[in-house]
């Protein structure tokens, strides 16, 4: 799970850089029609309070199509997972599955044991799923970097077809990468817009071909300015930037490779009701990709390419508390009071001035039981390592979903 976030960039780039951030069996139980499960009771927030008040406000505003929480499935307690998630109303699971580890040696050599556990623990417990599919195995990359995208977008279409095609119906959308404007997801030198347009291209064509129902999700980029320092083989490019070069690419090709944009806001240490470029604790201020709205920056690239009638899926938001990590000192301005009240309010924002916003996914679940204290990850998680509810867990649980 150790890997070189996109946060912890920051440590080299300063406040103007990055921001935030297998047996072939069927599975064994077999997956149920989804259904939401109730809203939960209405609980309202005050956006000026330290910590989540009750009462009222909140209920009037409209449902999203999807509250999900990002977890991590693979030999985890899924039960409770899945009973965590219901319990607080919220209706999405997402998982991110490493196509590496699921046809590891080569073409059509699939290994789903893990994988279908997961799909199985979703599809009982009624709630959707979206799968962020990342990280090509050996076989396909074609030379290219370790860990990076295939050097044939064809063998990415293969693959998601067949992922498509033994979920269908209990699968219900798939992301198509993840943050390929920075080196780590794509190999140093390599960061290219049009190729990550033709890989999203492939990628939809295999879903589609496996699942015409399933929902295509353009790989969210990670929230950054541009950065390349070459002795650290570190790259990215500035994400607003890298959406605009995604579009330009054959003419707007990129509008015929995905059903909705995935976006991750950053938090950092400033609430999401703030405006852009405005100052709160130690720093980590100042560049749009610092704060929760970068968002409306995203949407106004689509709108004015032709890309209006798309939503947008957050597929990523969470603020860190105090981080072992020194690169994330940011979190040691957020308690958890303000952990739990961010989160609802960047609901609310959303739910209020973001009508083009249908999904939105809290980074998350329970990784304080999948990596150690001393992991970036960690202090995101809202359960404790026993399960347990973090305050922002709870917050969220009582906030008002709104009634379809």
């Amino acid at each position: 799970m150790r890997q070189l976030s996109r946060r912890r960039l920051l440590a080299l780039t300063g406040a103007a850089g990055l921001a935030a951030a297998c047996g072939d069996a069927a599975p064994s139980a077999a997956p149920q029609p989804t259904a939401a499960p109730p809203a939960a009771a209405a609980l309202t927030t005050d956006p000026t309070a330290a910590a989540p008040a009750a009462a009222g406000g909140g209920a009037g505003l409209r449902r999203l199509d999807g509250y999900g929480f990002q977890a991590h499935m693979y030999n985890q307690d899924r039960r409770l997972v899945t009973e965590r998630t219901t319990a607080a109303g919220f209706d999405w699971l997402k998982q991110q599955v490493e196509w590496r580890q699921t046809e590891p040696l080569e073409r059509g050599g699939f290994d789903w044991r893990e994988l279908d556990k997961v799909v199985s623990a979703c599809s009982s417990a009624g709630l959707r799923l979206l799968l962020s599919v990342v990280r090509a195995p050996d076989w396909a990359l074609g030379g290219g970097p370790e860990g990076g995208p295939p050097g044939d977008p064809l063998d990415f279409r293969d693959f998601m077809r067949a992922l498509a095609e033994r979920y269908r119906g209990h699968v219900q959308a798939y992301e198509l990468w993840n943050e390929a404007n920075l080196s780590r997801e794509w190999g140093y030198g390599n960061v290219d817009a049009g190729a990550f347009v033709e890989l999203m291209l492939a990628g939809r064509q295999g879903v589609k071909a496996g699942d015409p129902n399933a929902v295509t999700v353009g790989g969210a980029l990670t929230p950054a300015g541009d950065v390349d320092i070459p002795d650290q083989q570190v790259q990215a490019v500035d994400d607003v930037r890298f959406l605009e070069q995604i579009y330009a690419y054959r003419g707007g090709l990129a509008r015929e490779a995905f059903d909705a944009w995935g976006v991750h806001p950053g938090g950092f240490n400033n609430a999401p009701t703030q405006a852009i470029g405005s100052a709160r604790g130690a720093g980590w201020n100042g560049h749009p990709s610092f704060y929760f709205q970068r968002y409306t920056q995203h949407r106004a690239v689509m709108e004015a390419n032709g890309d209006a009638n798309k939503p947008i899926w957050v597929t990523e938001m969470g603020w860190s508390t105090a981080n072992s990590d020194p690169s994330y000192g940011f979190g040691a301005d957020n308690s958890e009071a303000d952990q739990a009240q961010f989160l609802v309010d960047a609901f609310r924002q959303l739910r209020e001035t973001a009508p083009y916003v249908s999904h939105a996914f809290v980074w998350n679940l329970n990784f304080q039981s999948v990596v150690g204290p001393e992991d970036e990850k960690f202090p995101f998680g809202i359960l404790e390592p026993d399960g347990s509810p973090r305050p922002a867990y709870t917050a969220l649980k009582e906030m008002a979903k709104g009634v379809r």
